[in-house]
């Protein structure tokens, strides 16, 4: 990065803040680890580029009550939400860029995003604007899927600070280039509750996440998930429960108890889902040898990408390769993220270990 190159009062922040710690370098990539001023957390500098982290969008509880308090009067977008991997997307010098939502070059997702023709098309035509997506698959952080190696969804074009193109407009684009596009359930009027809490009860039924509400000029973007969902997160994590961070469970407890019941749904079918779902994982791990882990399933092209990937999630859990076979695609690897702290816990409880309360 060219120092000089920037805005001299942005420089000056920026030098201050790496002074104190509150910027970190890697693989030439400067971001910042915490909020500086009206710069958030998660924002990135690429050469001449600043990328401002993606905003914090307002979760809210009850979806009636909720839209009529933060919307204001007039139509709601209404796109569904896609629980994948979060990045921003850019190109800079020439070069194609996916940075995670906490401000990390992900060598991984670059590969993948480098490889379509599409997204260069795309910034051929628009080399100022950030693509914001969601990618989904055999990602190093999402559930391995067979049916295909990895999809992503767009839900956001912008000029990577505060302005954001309208989702009318970005859906034109999507389909101009034949982008992947987040689902769209139309423009609706704020006042229409009734569909609202239609459209929601239909993702809940299929298994989505939940919905997302945009208004642009003055941009307002709200989220709401359906209880399907939240269940769903305390199945699939239940063993991790040492783990995970405080709250995650009993706010998701909360969250779809407010849900089940103002969208009308079956009580004791969702009551005996969610007994269900807080034991589901933990059962096997009891039963088995205690460990606490989850696996996943990744095709990289160049082994530099594997082992940068396993360079930034080693520093957070152990990492267990369980195969690594060269194939067609590229090399296939699947592996374990095994959680140490949670598997110490459950092995000394099934192992006889005591504790007075």
């Amino acid at each position: 990065m060219k120092m000089k190159e920037l805005r001299a009062n942005l420089r000056k922040k920026i030098l201050g803040a790496i002074r104190k710690g509150r910027i970190e370098q890697r693989d030439g990539v400067y971001r910042f680890s915490e909020k500086l001023g009206s710069i958030p957390r998660g924002t990135v500098v690429i050469g001449k580029r600043v990328v401002y982290g993606y905003p914090k969008i307002m979760r809210i509880f009850s979806l009636s009550e909720g839209v009529n308090r933060n919307l204001h009067a007039g139509d709601v977008w209404v796109e569904e939400k896609i629980d994948g991997f979060n990045l921003r997307v850019l190109k800079e010098g020439g070069k194609i860029y996916a940075i995670s939502r906490g401000g990390f070059l992900d060598y991984f997702a670059t590969e993948k995003v480098s490889a379509d023709e599409r997204i260069h098309a795309f910034f051929r035509d628009h080399p100022s604007q950030v693509i914001y997506m969601e990618m989904i698959g055999n990602t190093p952080y999402t559930e391995p899927n067979k049916k295909f190696d990895v999809k992503y969804y767009i839900f956001d074009l912008g000029n990577g600070k505060t302005r954001f193109l309208g989702p009318d407009y970005r859906k034109k684009l999507c389909g101009e280039y034949g982008l992947g596009c987040i689902p769209f359930f139309g423009k609706i009027k704020k006042s229409n509750i009734k569909e609202l809490k239609r459209i929601a009860v239909s993702v809940d039924k299929r298994g989505g996440e939940g919905i997302v509400m945009k208004q642009h000029l003055p941009r307002k973007v709200l989220k709401y998930i359906v209880p399907s969902s939240e269940i769903r997160d305390l199945a699939e994590n239940s063993h991790m429960i040492f783990d995970m961070p405080t709250g995650f469970m009993k706010q998701r407890v909360f969250r779809s108890a407010i849900s089940i019941s103002e969208l009308g749904l079956n009580k004791k079918k969702y009551d005996a889902r969610m007994g269900e779902a807080l034991h589901k994982n933990l059962y096997s791990i009891v039963t088995d040898d205690g460990e606490v882990s989850e696996k996943f399933e990744i095709i990289v092209k160049k082994k530099k990408t594997w082992e940068k990937v396993l360079e930034h999630m080693s520093s957070e859990v152990m990492i267990e390769v369980d195969s690594e076979k060269r194939e067609k695609g590229g090399i296939r690897i699947k592996f374990r993220k095994i959680y140490k702290k949670g598997s110490r816990r459950v092995r000394r409880a099934i192992e006889g270990y005591g504790q007075t309360d």
